[in-house]
Protein backbone atom coordinates (compact mmCIF):
# COMPACT_ATOMS: atom_id res chain seq x y z
CA UNK A 1 0.00 0.00 0.00
CA UNK A 2 1.23 3.59 -0.73
CA UNK A 3 1.02 6.25 0.95
CA UNK A 4 0.74 10.20 1.09
CA UNK A 5 2.79 12.63 2.87
CA UNK A 6 -0.06 13.93 4.59
CA UNK A 7 -1.38 9.67 5.92
CA UNK A 8 2.61 9.58 6.99
CA UNK A 9 1.92 12.91 8.64
CA UNK A 10 -1.10 11.78 10.80
CA UNK A 11 0.38 8.29 11.29
CA UNK A 12 3.43 9.62 12.84
CA UNK A 13 1.73 12.91 14.77
CA UNK A 14 3.94 15.42 12.88
CA UNK A 15 3.46 18.07 9.96
CA UNK A 16 3.65 16.86 6.07
CA UNK A 17 6.50 20.02 6.28
CA UNK A 18 8.73 18.12 8.60
CA UNK A 19 8.03 14.31 6.96
CA UNK A 20 9.43 16.33 3.92
CA UNK A 21 12.22 17.91 5.84
CA UNK A 22 13.65 14.11 7.03
CA UNK A 23 13.26 12.58 3.24
CA UNK A 24 15.80 15.23 2.14
CA UNK A 25 17.62 14.82 5.42
CA UNK A 26 18.31 11.74 5.48
CA UNK A 27 18.29 11.11 1.42
CA UNK A 28 15.54 8.79 2.05
CA UNK A 29 14.78 7.55 -1.79
CA UNK A 30 11.18 7.69 -2.64
CA UNK A 31 8.91 7.06 -5.86
CA UNK A 32 6.83 10.05 -6.97
CA UNK A 33 3.36 9.99 -8.31
CA UNK A 34 2.53 12.13 -11.43
CA UNK A 35 2.59 15.15 -9.99
CA UNK A 36 6.03 14.99 -7.95
CA UNK A 37 4.61 13.50 -4.74
CA UNK A 38 6.41 10.85 -2.22
CA UNK A 39 4.90 7.84 -2.00
CA UNK A 40 6.03 5.83 0.80
CA UNK A 41 5.57 2.26 1.46
CA UNK A 42 5.08 0.73 4.70
CA UNK A 43 9.29 -0.05 4.95
CA UNK A 44 9.49 3.70 4.70
CA UNK A 45 7.14 4.51 7.34
CA UNK A 46 9.20 2.37 9.46
CA UNK A 47 12.44 4.10 8.87
CA UNK A 48 10.34 7.32 9.80
CA UNK A 49 9.24 6.08 12.66
CA UNK A 50 12.28 5.19 13.78
CA UNK A 51 14.10 8.98 12.41
CA UNK A 52 11.18 10.49 14.68
CA UNK A 53 12.30 8.60 17.58
CA UNK A 54 15.89 9.63 17.35
CA UNK A 55 15.21 12.59 16.81
CA UNK A 56 12.45 12.95 19.82
CA UNK A 57 15.71 11.53 21.81
CA UNK A 58 17.80 14.18 20.81
CA UNK A 59 15.07 17.03 21.13
CA UNK A 60 14.93 16.11 24.74
CA UNK A 61 15.98 19.02 27.04
CA UNK A 62 19.01 17.84 29.57
CA UNK A 63 18.81 18.12 32.83
CA UNK A 64 18.81 21.61 33.72
CA UNK A 65 21.55 22.53 36.63
CA UNK A 66 20.84 24.22 39.88
CA UNK A 67 19.32 27.55 39.87
CA UNK A 68 22.74 30.25 40.02
CA UNK A 69 22.33 32.93 42.45
CA UNK A 70 20.30 35.73 41.51
CA UNK A 71 21.98 38.43 39.65
CA UNK A 72 21.73 42.04 39.95
CA UNK A 73 20.30 44.05 37.32
CA UNK A 74 20.92 47.56 37.76
CA UNK A 75 22.16 46.39 41.13
CA UNK A 76 18.61 45.43 41.72
CA UNK A 77 17.91 41.70 42.57
CA UNK A 78 16.05 40.12 40.11
CA UNK A 79 14.01 38.56 42.82
CA UNK A 80 12.94 42.00 43.64
CA UNK A 81 11.91 42.83 40.35
CA UNK A 82 9.70 39.76 40.50
CA UNK A 83 8.07 41.37 43.52
CA UNK A 84 7.68 44.68 41.98
CA UNK A 85 6.14 43.24 38.93
CA UNK A 86 3.70 40.79 41.08
CA UNK A 87 0.90 43.58 41.34
CA UNK A 88 0.82 44.30 38.05
CA UNK A 89 0.65 40.54 36.46
CA UNK A 90 -2.27 40.29 39.64
CA UNK A 91 -4.23 43.22 38.08
CA UNK A 92 -3.69 42.25 34.22
CA UNK A 93 -4.77 38.36 35.27
CA UNK A 94 -7.89 39.41 37.29
CA UNK A 95 -8.81 42.36 33.96
CA UNK A 96 -8.17 38.85 31.54
CA UNK A 97 -10.36 36.72 34.24
CA UNK A 98 -12.92 40.04 33.88
CA UNK A 99 -12.82 39.77 29.98
CA UNK A 100 -13.15 36.08 29.81
CA UNK A 101 -16.58 35.86 31.54
CA UNK A 102 -17.48 38.98 29.49
CA UNK A 103 -16.59 37.08 26.35
CA UNK A 104 -18.74 34.03 28.20
CA UNK A 105 -21.79 35.94 28.72
CA UNK A 106 -22.32 37.66 25.09
CA UNK A 107 -21.75 34.05 23.58
CA UNK A 108 -24.55 33.05 25.35
CA UNK A 109 -26.76 35.97 24.06
CA UNK A 110 -25.76 35.33 21.40
CA UNK A 111 -26.84 31.67 21.67
CA UNK A 112 -29.81 32.66 23.07
CA UNK A 113 -30.69 35.18 20.34
CA UNK A 114 -30.23 32.79 17.84
CA UNK A 115 -32.59 29.90 19.35
CA UNK A 116 -35.01 32.62 19.63
CA UNK A 117 -35.01 33.10 15.83
CA UNK A 118 -34.85 29.06 15.52
CA UNK A 119 -38.00 28.77 17.54
CA UNK A 120 -40.14 31.83 15.78
CA UNK A 121 -39.33 30.09 11.92
CA UNK A 122 -40.27 26.87 13.40
CA UNK A 123 -43.48 28.40 14.72
CA UNK A 124 -43.91 29.95 11.36
CA UNK A 125 -43.17 26.94 9.35
CA UNK A 126 -45.72 25.27 11.92
CA UNK A 127 -48.09 27.50 11.14
CA UNK A 128 -47.91 27.04 7.30
CA UNK A 129 -48.14 23.33 7.89
CA UNK A 130 -51.54 23.66 9.98
CA UNK A 131 -52.89 25.66 7.23
CA UNK A 132 -51.71 24.05 4.19
CA UNK A 133 -53.24 20.33 6.00
CA UNK A 134 -56.56 22.39 6.28
CA UNK A 135 -56.73 23.73 2.49
CA UNK A 136 -55.82 19.41 1.51
CA UNK A 137 -58.52 18.50 3.77
CA UNK A 138 -61.04 20.83 2.28
CA UNK A 139 -60.05 20.39 -1.09
CA UNK A 140 -60.46 16.49 -0.20
CA UNK A 141 -64.11 17.05 1.27
CA UNK A 142 -65.00 18.79 -1.64
CA UNK A 143 -63.65 16.38 -4.20
CA UNK A 144 -65.65 13.74 -1.74
CA UNK A 145 -68.99 15.39 -2.17
CA UNK A 146 -68.92 16.43 -5.96
CA UNK A 147 -71.66 14.36 -8.02
CA UNK A 148 -69.91 12.59 -10.60
CA UNK A 149 -69.12 14.42 -14.05
CA UNK A 150 -70.06 12.89 -17.57
CA UNK A 151 -66.98 12.56 -18.99
CA UNK A 152 -65.42 10.75 -15.43
CA UNK A 153 -65.09 7.24 -15.93
CA UNK A 154 -68.21 5.12 -13.93
CA UNK A 155 -67.93 1.91 -12.57
CA UNK A 156 -69.98 0.13 -15.28
CA UNK A 157 -67.73 -1.56 -17.95
CA UNK A 158 -68.17 -0.30 -21.09
CA UNK A 159 -69.07 -2.27 -23.88
CA UNK A 160 -67.58 -3.92 -26.41
CA UNK A 161 -68.55 -3.66 -29.93
CA UNK A 162 -68.92 -6.50 -31.33
CA UNK A 163 -70.00 -6.08 -34.65
CA UNK A 164 -67.22 -3.86 -36.21
CA UNK A 165 -64.32 -6.21 -36.09
CA UNK A 166 -66.76 -8.70 -38.04
CA UNK A 167 -66.72 -5.83 -40.81
CA UNK A 168 -63.43 -4.69 -40.99
CA UNK A 169 -62.42 -8.48 -41.49
CA UNK A 170 -64.20 -8.76 -44.56
CA UNK A 171 -62.12 -5.76 -46.09
CA UNK A 172 -59.03 -7.54 -45.32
Amino acid sequence: MELKTSDVAIRLGVSPKTIQRWVRKYNIPLRRNEAGHYLFDEKTVALLERVKFEQGAAMEAPPTPKRPPTPLRNNIPIDALHESIEPEIARVSSRLDQLERQLEQKADDIVSIQLLHHRQEMEEIVARLTALEQLVARLEQQLNNRPPSSHETSDEPKQKRRGLGRVMGLFA
